[in-house]
């Protein structure tokens, strides 16, 4: 029960109905041949690979089907996004947009922001993912804030849902490393450089470049 929505009520969301009723949407019971644990969902949850996280709600009570998207607070009011003028704590419920299929993505996970490392030899590694039914076509890594690219290897696609792993070997001199990483998708579209053209009153689907600081030692 949220506090957060006025009247309080249960958690709730919606899904087109297209998309509920295609093969990878699922009502999940178990998991690795165990009933599925209440911290994941249990009993019963739904999965929507895809869509935010927030659409694959936990601790299922209820279906139903219906003409117009869920009223429930965290669709029609929490999980928005909004312009970047609108205020959230005067928004009407049902103002921006409603967030569905997951914006396409990439970050780095190895070396860690701030880490120090060793010149000579190194594995940049990271991953992206493309929502829906998009998916990773290439990754580009800089190291010098943009000014040029290198492709970097993309990892076989395990399957429709999963991360795209990406690696590129390099070799480093000591001093400051910056690197930074973007995707493109399926379709030809390209992660946006800044977040600041992204800017929303609640900081959703920043999906900007990833950035990465090192210090490489000698």
């Amino acid at each position: 029960m949220s506090e957060l929505a006025s009247p309080p009520q249960p958690y709730g969301s919606s899904i087109p109905l297209p998309k509920a009723l295609s093969c990878e949407v699922l009502l999940a019971w178990r998991m690795n041949g165990e009933p599925l644990p209440e911290l994941h969902g249990g009993p019963v949850r739904v999965v929507v690979p895809g869509f935010i996280g927030a659409r694959s709600v936990k601790w299922i009570t209820t279906i139903t089907v219906q003409i117009a998207p869920s009223d429930n607070y965290f669709q029609s009011t929490a999980y928005r996004l909004l312009p970047a003028d609108a205020d959230p704590e005067t928004a009407a419920p049902g103002a921006g947009l409603s967030l569905s299929s997951i914006a396409l993505n990439s970050d780095i996970l190895v070396p860690d922001d701030g880490a120090v490392i060793p010149a000579g030899p190194l594995t940049i590694r990271g991953y992206a993912f493309a929502g829906d039914d998009r998916g990773v076509a290439r990754v580009d890594v800089s190291l010098d804030d943009g000014v040029t690219w290198r492709q970097a290897c993309l990892q076989p696609q395990r399957g429709p849902w999963a991360w795209r792993l990406w690696s590129l070997g390099v070799e480093v001199p000591p001093g400051e490393l910056r690197i930074t990483a973007r995707a493109w998708d399926s379709t030809g579209a390209l992660q946006p450089e800044s977040a600041a053209a992204l800017w929303n009153p609640k900081g959703y689907a920043n999906n900007s470049w990833a950035r990465v600081t090192v210090n490489v030692c000698g």
